[in-house]
């Protein structure tokens, strides 16, 4: 009996520590300092991130320089600076109980977000001319799940009079950390698209249709994603063959 009650103990123990370590890993959070991209060619690009605690400061790298402001952790302006053409980009972030309701950009667009009772995001892009007048661009939803982007449904507005165009894009993920969750207010960010979600991309498919009088053309890509991890269960390394922004090979090294 007294050995069984020692095993007991032990097993009780064992389970108490492994279960705080693993919830250790997801609770960390720890920001990558460094990123190292290179592409096919060998041509590689440096971006140094500087926070303050988990706030981002900034991110730069040679081609442009991209300062963040916060108010009550929140991530309200965005300001880019281009180091070859000397170019300014201002995004502004608007919230409500701390979801974003609203981005407007210096290129002269705006997109709204509306935060519905089921968890989904319903979201409209307008372009704004010289005269304030705005066009809507497109609108779509965004569908979430365990605080991952699991699919992004848009139809376009300024498609022609007799066609009607739309696209559908869902994400698969792994179970570790994305390292951009652990940055103060990022998660918000919802012009960002997946790379505000709590695990890494693996798989992306991307769906486009366009129904024109009694024609129907539709197309779908699929783009894979390979990681490699370190103990705290954060990426060290992605590799795309292509990706959703990007047709060309790109290798990222993380730095913590």
């Amino acid at each position: 009996m007294k050995n069984l009650v020692k095993t007991f103990f032990f097993i009780s123990i064992t389970a108490i520590f492994l279960s705080s370590c693993s919830n250790d890993k997801n609770e960390k959070g720890k920001n990558f300092i460094k990123i190292i991209e290179s592409t096919q060619n060998g041509i590689v690009e440096n971006s140094v991130f500087t926070y303050n605690d988990k706030q981002l400061v900034s991110a730069e790298n040679s081609k442009s320089k991209t300062d963040y402001t916060y108010n009550d952790g929140l991530i309200t302006k965005v300001i880019t600076y281009s180091k070859t053409t000397n170019a300014t980009i201002v995004v502004n972030y608007k919230y409500n109980n701390e979801k974003l309701t609203e981005v407007t950009s210096s290129e002269n667009y705006v997109i709204n977000y509306t935060h519905n009772s089921d968890g989904t995001v319903s979201y409209e892009k307008f372009t704004v001319d010289a005269k304030k007048q705005q066009q809507k661009v497109y609108h779509g939803t965004l569908v979430f799940k365990n605080q991952n982007l699991i699919k992004d449904e848009r139809v376009f507005d300024d498609a022609d009079e007799n066609s009607v165009s739309s696209s559908k894009t869902t994400f698969d993920y792994d179970t570790f950390n994305n390292p951009y969750f652990s940055i103060v207010g990022f998660d918000k960010l919802l012009d960002q698209g997946a790379a505000i979600s709590k695990n890494n991309i693996v798989m992306t498919v991307a769906e486009t249709t366009v129904v024109s009088g009694e024609g129907t053309i539709s197309s779908a890509n699929m783009y894979k994603t390979t990681f490699k991890y370190d103990s705290d269960d954060y990426p060290t390394e992605q590799v795309s063959e292509a990706s959703l922004n990007n047709p060309n090979y790109s290798k990222i090294q993380y730095l913590y």
